[in-house]
């Protein structure tokens, strides 16, 4: 399963003296029940029969080897459940290497100096780490969920009090029988909540869902901390002995339709306060300033984009527009880059938390924008 630490460390890797191809397949299968990535492939492969063979850095021969390594990977490598993959590998050189997913992901081959992040960040950064936890008055499960999988389950069955000699022998009232269960209930949920407590320390969801009975549910709900009160975003009614496969299935709608509300009250925060003047940037070059000024808390960026732009070749400093001279340290040495590529890396490389949204609401903003630290 893809990781934020894998991110980190192709954004990490040092360029090396090889070009890098930046390959992401759409893996998903059609109304046919079929992939049609080979037919992407087969379209890239196309444009370097064409090259001369001395026409560097793309000579003919390398360019084939890489693409047999795909082929190889994809058919002894690939996991069927999976539906995207990003596949890097240096032409020419040894390096290759390759993370797959069960979120699909838009077919688009880079040749660059360094692995391109975007397509892998905007995966990992758009889907949440949840915490599911299905309860009844005797039983719980807590499910780890990442990018709609399974990652790890813990199973809590209550260990129930021991009865005296005494009532063994003699056995219950209706009344006193029912105030027992009702302690046991609570000694159970409260014993639940515990391991909840404990799972949230050891996986560190962003949060959590709750399911069972509507009754214990709330009662359960009375033993949590206010820290994992503060992270419950949805209850609602499912068994407790629910395969994991269709728990994921039946919350997947609510949880996407979750992220997309979160994305939107994002963006009118950060319009409100592009309004104000305060303390936000709206489109790509100041965005792009108050990155590389280490200013910037929360990148906001709509997915799937791809912009021209140039980078100094003395100061780094990073424009979007071409430029005859750099403001900053006066050269004349540019290189053409991708001015998103060059955001997400930086807003990464800083921490800043970046949130990817979709496309049409920020078209005023020209697809960019940021809440600044200050």
């Amino acid at each position: 399963m893809i990781t934020k630490q894998d991110l980190e460390r192709i954004m990490d890797r040092p360029t090396g003296e090889h070009p890098v191809l930046s390959l992401f397949l759409d893996l998903s299968v059609n109304s046919d029940n079929k992939r049609t990535h080979h037919i992407f492939l087969s379209q890239k492969r196309g444009q370097f029969n064409e090259l001369d063979s001395d026409r560097t850095p793309h000579h003919r021969e390398a360019i084939g080897e890489v693409f047999s390594r795909v082929d190889q990977w994809l058919e002894e490598e690939f996991e069927e459940e999976n539906r995207g993959v990003a596949i890097y590998a240096e032409i020419g050189g040894e390096w290759f290497e390759a993370v797959q997913f069960p979120i699909a992901i838009q077919n688009r081959m880079v040749m660059n100096d360094r692995p391109v992040i975007t397509p892998l960040a905007q995966v990992i950064e758009s889907y949440h780490h949840h915490g599911v936890i299905l309860l009844d008055r005797e039983h719980a499960r807590i499910l780890s969920v990442y990018l709609g999988s399974l990652l790890d389950e813990i199973e809590v069955r209550g260990t129930p009090h021991p009865a005296a000699h005494s009532i063994q022998a003699g056995g219950y009232s209706q009344g006193r029988y029912q105030r027992r269960k009702a302690e046991e209930m609570r000694h159970f949920f409260k014993e639940f909540a515990r391991e909840a407590e404990e799972f949230v320390n050891r996986y560190k969801p962003k949060d959590l869902v709750i399911l069972g009975t509507e009754e214990n549910v709330a009662n359960f709900r009375e033993f949590l901390s206010e820290r994992l009160q503060k992270m419950v975003i949805h209850t609602g009614s499912m068994r407790v002995d629910e395969p994991a496969g269709e728990v994921m299935q039946k919350l997947q709608p609510y949880l996407d339709a979750e992220r997309e509300r979160e994305g939107q009250e994002l963006v009118e925060m950060l319009r409100n306060r592009v309004e104000q003047d305060y303390l936000a940037t709206a489109g790509l070059q100041s965005t792009l300033i108050a990155l590389q000024e280490g200013k910037v808390d929360t990148l906001v960026v709509a997915r799937d984009q791809e912009r021209e732009g140039v980078r100094c070749g003395t100061c780094e400093f990073v424009f979007a527009r071409e430029i005859a001279a750099c403001p900053y340290c006066g050269s004349k040495e540019t290189e053409e880059v991708d001015a998103f590529e060059e955001m997400i890396r930086m807003a990464e490389g800083q921490g800043a938390a970046v949130e990817f949204v979709a496309p049409d609401v920020l078209g005023d903003m020209r697809g960019v924008g940021s809440l600044l630290r200050f």
